[in-house]
């Protein structure tokens, strides 16, 4: 009973400050939102924030606040779904996290991830330390200090310190590339998402892109699952088990 009443609470209370980057009209519906979500009126709130939603704009507070409103209406997979979207923007936030966890315990479907090859997680947690355009711009400078070390060396053929401009180089030629990479790893995350919340409340996998293909096994709302291939209007996607099947492209929702 105690846990339920801290729960409700933390929901009630965590309501983000106004966000930066709206307009005043986007700012006037958001803050008309939160207070609808503070005095519990989470229809109106959803369909406030839902507004927002449509216009184009888009940010973690936005999208969290939402989450929570859809999980106070007993939406889960919608929860899950705008929390997931919140985490994208800002993967090292404890508190989307915390709520993402609160919803996923909701989900039918108990899915033990197959583990990770640790180095792969490592590079994805660290990519996500700072945005993709973040990346982008340290890989220009490294770029532009790289191009300053060959013009003064093999040009102007300038030999004093060359060894330590030498060495310089090929330090920025490793972070040139490494920043270069991880700019594409963030940028896939969060720009080119494949990954998808399952809305079906019930869904038989199946072992081809077709009504008549061998079921495989069933899945329920707010499942997370990776899309991997597309053919017509079905999608093959993996779960994070590791299991792989198609399913019907209109039954789950892109992150």
């Amino acid at each position: 009973m105690i846990k339920k009443v801290l729960i409700g609470l933390v929901f009630s209370l965590l309501v983000w400050l106004p966000v930066a980057g709206q307009s005043k009209v986007e700012q006037m519906v958001f803050d008309k939102a939160n207070q609808l979500y503070l005095n519990g009126e989470y229809s109106s709130a959803r369909e406030e924030y839902q507004k927002i939603v449509n216009s184009g704009f888009e940010s973690v507070e936005l999208y969290y606040n939402l989450g929570n409103t859809f999980y106070k209406l007993g939406q889960i997979p919608s929860a899950i779904l705008y929390y997931e979207k919140a985490l994208i923007l800002n993967p090292k936030d404890v508190d989307i996290q915390f709520n993402l966890d609160l919803a996923n315990r909701l989900v039918v479907d108990k899915i033990n991830p197959v583990n990770e090859f640790f180095f792969r997680k490592w590079i994805r947690t660290f990519a996500c330390i700072i945005k993709a355009d973040a990346w982008g711009y340290i890989s220009l400078i490294a770029f532009f200090l790289l191009l300053s070390v060959v013009i003064f060396v093999y040009v102007k053929r300038v030999f004093k310190f060359r060894k330590w401009m030498l060495s310089g180089g090929a330090l920025l030629i490793v972070i040139l590339v490494f920043s270069w990479l991880l700019g594409s790893i963030q940028n896939k995350q969060s720009v080119h998402p494949d990954s998808a919340i399952v809305f079906s409340s019930s869904l038989t996998a199946k072992s081809s892109p077709d009504p008549g293909g061998t079921d495989l096994f069933v899945i329920h709302e707010g499942v997370k699952v990776k899309i991997t291939d597309r053919v017509g209007s079905w999608i093959r996607i993996r779960l994070a088990d590791g299991k792989e099947a198609w399913i019907p492209e209109n039954s789950v929702e892109r992150i």
